[in-house]
């Protein structure tokens, strides 16, 4: 080691530190779960699993597992070497991990001839070049093309920094052509963005207010309309003790047209108090709601706006719209609120909802229903009209009752009278209120299971096309693989490069900000930006090149590129804080010095679920950092002399040519 060229490694996790990763979305799935007590086939197709997913160190694992309870054969071992050897360079593999490989000719031979045994045969003269350089590549390479493609893919995808010089170049535009080929396959433009969307959270919607008639209400109006019947009849039997026709016709029309006027007024009264709780519904109450500067109900308050502009009708003013509008979607919006504020959800989970709620809007107000309930509780004219009828004549004949009663038996008319006004006030606002009660409830129900049925056949709506339109771990695994893939062509084809020419080479790849992520049970993070950061290693220097990768569309934007010696770096500094969260600081002799931040970018909501045991590790295996980590490390430390010491290591641990040749 040169002596002004550091290495460190600084683990600055406090007690006041937020180590680990908080969740944001996690979908349900099974291709990763295995316990101990399953059986080896089971722990044998997650390890595939896994190594399909780009995890070869948990694939290794359980692989292992299943080896280690007698479940072996040809595409067992073939699964196994290559977890061994993905993601890492063959001077990364440890003098025990190069002698178990060293052991497959002896594997194969026991093995029944098979698509699989010939795949390991193949992978096994192509690790035997690598023990002699000098050794002819082309029986491997012929050996390795007639294999069927599915193996021949596997091998070149996790033999990828394990093939270097002429090997590699006889396979890289093989590579590059599927790359090209997969990397939008699968419709992966219109798919990507399902698979960072949240879980959608059940539909509930606000269920009505209770009944309000308790049973006081209803004691109290039979009471007063015990006593009105009461004083009803006295009236009428005092008017018994000198009928004359006129007491009698107008005690009659009294009881009639009383009855008329309290059901006509009912109607009346009834439907003017739900229009104007509808009015108040649609003029919305945005005082009460009022959201904080941040938090849960602001961002539902985005959402609504997002979406009322979003899905604003064509054709129209749009300002028109939203003024209209503006109303009814402030009641919808604190409904939002008020239905999900207590389970501290994040807000993606519940778009689906608001979308739902603003595009039902938008068809009311198309349609103009959005304001049809004033047509329903409007008052009829004729009820309007029967009622004060009804109150008019009912009073000229109450009062011709009156005056009847009052000069056969004065003082128990009087009284009766009384009575009958005390209690007939009493007893008909109770029973409009118990009657309207029950009405506004069964009505407010009937509305409360319409909304929550179509709020439901929505939800269901969105997760079919969500579970439809959602890849899997492997597809994203496979697309990630293209980019990367095109990405070191683009920086040979730059350069001016071939494979013969690269010593070594590492993509640093991080998150880049402001983007989203989401998982699998069990997988690791993936992200819908990432910031890539290619080095390659040549024997004169390293050039680099740096980019930003759009998952979702598979494309990359702007364009970093550099280039420096090896006697140029001064130092890399490998700051630890946290299982998932390193800084490299490469500082240059000549120049500035490089950070490189590989960790999540920051979170402001509450862990959605709990962390599995190991998904830091995971995370970071699937990120390929083990071997950035590696060669950074190895040029900083000794620059050119760290190329030629592995190199001459490597050669040294194998005297003997690996390959099916050196079984014999």
């Amino acid at each position: 080691m040169r002596g002004n060229e550091t290495t460190t490694t600084t683990n600055t996790a406090g007690s006041g530190s937020s180590v680990g990763i908080q969740a944001e979305w996690v979908h349900n799935s099974n291709v990763y779960m295995v316990s101990s007590d399953d059986p080896p086939e089971q722990k044998y197709r997650v390890g595939v699993n896994y190594l399909d997913n780009g995890v070869p160190s948990r694939a290794r694992e359980w692989i292992d597992a299943a080896i280690a309870r007698d479940y072996d054969g040809a595409a067992v071992r073939f699964y196994w070497a290559l977890a061994l050897l993905s993601k890492r360079s063959y001077r990364e593999l440890s003098t025990e991990e190069r002698g178990l490989l060293g052991e497959l000719p002896d594997h194969i031979a026991t093995y029944p001839d098979s698509e699989w045994t010939r795949a390991l045969e193949a992978l096994c003269e192509l690790l035997g070049h690598l023990d002699v350089p000098d050794r002819d590549p082309t029986p491997a390479l012929e050996k390795l093309r007639s294999l069927p493609a599915r193996q021949r893919e596997q091998i070149v995808r996790h033999c990828d920094l394990v093939l270097t010089s002429g090997v590699k170049d006889s396979l890289w535009a093989e590579t590059r052509r599927t790359a090209e080929r997969r990397q939008h396959a699968g419709n992966r433009e219109n798919r990507v963005w399902a698979y960072f969307q949240p879980e959608p959270i059940p539909p509930r919607a606000q269920s009505p207010d209770p009944n309000g008639a308790t049973p006081q209400h209803w004691l109290r109006a039979v009471l007063a309309s015990a006593l009105l019947a009461g004083a009803l009849g006295s009236l009428g039997w005092i008017l018994l003790q000198r009928p004359t026709a006129i007491s009698v016709i107008a005690y009659s029309m009294t009881l009639a047209v009383g009855a008329l006027a309290a059901r006509t007024g009912f109607e009346w009264r009834y439907r003017t108090q739900r229009l104007r709780a509808k009015e108040r519904e649609h003029a919305g109450e945005v005082a009460a709601h009022a959201a904080p500067g941040s938090g849960f109900a602001n961002q539902v308050d985005h959402a609504f706006q997002y979406y009322a502009h979003k899905y604003a009708p064509r054709g129209v003013d749009r300002s028109g719209w939203l003024a209209e509008t503006r109303g009814i979607r402030t009641t919808l919006r604190n409904e939002v609120v008020e239905l999900y504020r207590e389970s501290r959800i994040q807000v993606g989970r519940v778009r689906w909802l608001i979308r739902h709620l603003i595009l039902d809007v938008r068809k009311q107000w198309c349609e103009n229903t959005l304001f049809s309930y004033r047509q329903q509780y409007r008052t009829p004219l004729s009820t309007r009209a029967w009622c004060l009828s009804a109150l008019v004549v009912g009073v000229l004949a109450a009062c011709a009752v009156v005056d009847a009663a009052v000069r056969t038996a004065p003082l128990s008319a009087l009284a009766g009278v009384l009575i009958a006004v005390i209690s007939g006030r009493v007893a008909t606002f109770r029973w409009c209120y118990i009657l309207g009660e029950r009405r506004r409830f069964a009505e407010e129900d009937q509305e409360h299971e319409r909304t929550l049925e179509a709020r439901q056949t929505a939800y269901q709506r969105w997760k079919d096309k969500l579970a439809a339109t959602c890849p899997t771990d492997e597809e994203m695994e496979t697309w990630l693989e293209c980019d990367r893939a095109l990405l070191v062509d683009e920086a040979l084809r730059h350069y001016r490069l071939a494979w013969r020419d690269i010593t070594a080479h590492t993509i640093v790849q991080t998150p880049a900000k402001s983007c989203k992520r989401a998982r699998v049970n069990g997988g690791p993070w993936r992200y819908s930006k990432y910031d890539l950061q290619l080095f390659l290693i040549t024997a004169e220097g390293v050039r680099e090149l740096a980019k930003q990768l759009d998952v979702e569309h598979g494309t990359f934007h702007g364009n970093e590129r550099g280039h420096f010696r090896f006697d140029a770096v001064s130092s890399l500094r490998v700051v630890e804080s946290g299982d998932y969260k390193y800084t490299l600081e490469l500082t240059l002799s000549n120049g500035p010095s490089r950070t490189i931040e590989v960790t999540e970018p920051e979170r402001n909501f509450e862990p959605a679920s709990p962390d599995e045991p190991g998904l830091s590790r995971i995370s970071l295996d699937a990120t390929g950092f083990t071997h950035a980590l590696h060669v950074l490390e190895g040029i900083s430390a000794e620059g050119k002399a760290w190329i030629q010491r592995d190199t001459a290591a490597t050669q040294r641990s194998n005297p003997v040519p690996f390959g099916i040749e050196s079984a014999a």
